[in-house]
């Protein structure tokens, strides 16, 4: 797989884009292109027969997973504090 930087990356990403970038095969891509975005899916569109993503809404998908990632886990610090607290 190709290492790819985000500022090589066209304006307009194809699956392969994306998975080269995330280092995931390009059918992990297509099975987040299925998911609802508010479910964790990348929004993207149809030319034809493919899926296409604008780079931007690509960037703001990566950081609304990072905010998720840290919601979780701030949520599980909290529960491992409470715990703690009670068994104290």
């Amino acid at each position: 797989m190709k290492s790819t930087s985000i500022e090589d990356l066209p304006q307009v990403l194809t699956a392969q884009n994306i998975a080269d970038y995330l280092t995931l095969a390009r059918n992990t891509v297509y099975e987040l292109f299925k998911l609802p975005p508010d479910r964790g899916g990348i929004p993207n569109f149809n030319v034809g027969k493919s899926r296409r993503v604008v780079k931007s809404d690509f960037t703001s998908w990566i950081q609304s997973q990072r905010q998720q990632q840290d919601k979780v886990a701030q949520r599980r610090i909290e529960y491992i504090e409470t715990g703690v607290r009670s068994i104290s």
